[in-house]
């Protein structure tokens, strides 16, 4: 079970990783903005993709953990 726990913890510790440097990012590119709007807009669509990628990636690593979480027991 403590591998099931550090993966847990490790995925809990790498979303809110990932969330800081996304807000982190957006508040930088706020900045720009009024320089280049569109340059602006499409960072801000990698980001959106990226973001589904990543809560995909999340989605699947979190289900094997549950799987192994389970399988422990």
């Amino acid at each position: 079970m403590a591998t099931t726990g550090v993966g847990f913890r490790w995925l809990d510790i790498l979303e809110k990783e990932f969330d800081k440097a996304c807000v982190e990012l957006d508040t930088s590119l706020s900045d720009l903005e009024s320089e280049d709007p569109e340059t602006v807009f499409s960072a801000r669509q990698k980001i959106a993709t990226l973001s589904s990628c990543f809560a995909q990636l999340t989605h699947k690593a979190l289900t094997i953990f549950q799987n192994s979480a389970k399988l422990e027991f």
